[in-house]
């Protein structure tokens, strides 16, 4: 089988740290052409009731802007996103009111912004510290992270089977999460691209 042409599958904003690693994770261990952005490259905490002034820097500011900031990862002369384009916005709950969260899981905070079709918001409640724990995965600290989802080349499997397995047992808490739909969206791509066989 053939792969498919390469073009950005999606961006990825993260919440920080934790989140940054876990898709730079994905990301590598899955060859996707996805872009993941936090501030300060996750050094810096992106929280919900910040994100629409965060979407309107430069780069998010508008449709024009974002295209011409990816046009080399995008097809020649493009005008609009590609359907199948996602950003997925990455957030804990736990620094927001219940009004707030709501809005942003219902995207209705978006409602100004012309990338709201595009947006998959991605929630942890109340973290995903939390969503990891109740799922069996041991996160103590923040470095744990470094360990359980490596992304030195020399620790990469470049199948989907950890990968998998990871999304099965945040599955099983998909009451305060919906995380599990961004790792599916990932095996997804990189199945249809031919990077690896279920």
């Amino acid at each position: 089988m053939n792969r498919k042409p390469s073009y950005l599958k999606a961006v990825v904003i993260v919440h920080g740290k934790s989140e940054k690693h876990l898709c730079d994770y994905i990301k590598s261990n899955l060859k996707l052409k996805i872009d993941i952005y936090g501030d300060k490259h996750g050094g810096k905490s992106i929280q919900i009731t910040s994100l629409n002034k965060f979407l309107n820097n430069m780069k998010f500011k508008s449709l024009n802007n974002f295209i011409k900031n990816y046009e080399n990862d995008f097809p020649n002369d493009m005008k609009k996103l590609p359907k199948d384009f996602k950003i997925f916005i990455i957030m804990d709950t736990d620094d927001c009111t219940e009004a707030q969260k709501e809005a942003y899981i219902n995207k209705s905070m978006f409602n100004q912004h012309w990338a709201k079709e595009y947006i998959y918001p991605i929630y942890n409640i109340k973290n995903l510290e939390d969503v990891m724990r109740k799922s069996g995965i041991d996160i103590e600290k923040k470095s744990d992270y470094i360990k359980i989802f490596p992304t030195d080349k020399n620790y990469l499997h470049n199948d989907s089977k950890q990968i998998n397995e990871f999304m099965n047992n945040i599955l099983k808490n998909s009451d305060i999460t919906n995380l599990q739909e961004f790792i599916k969206f990932c095996v997804d791509i990189a199945y249809e691209n031919c990077y690896f066989s279920r």
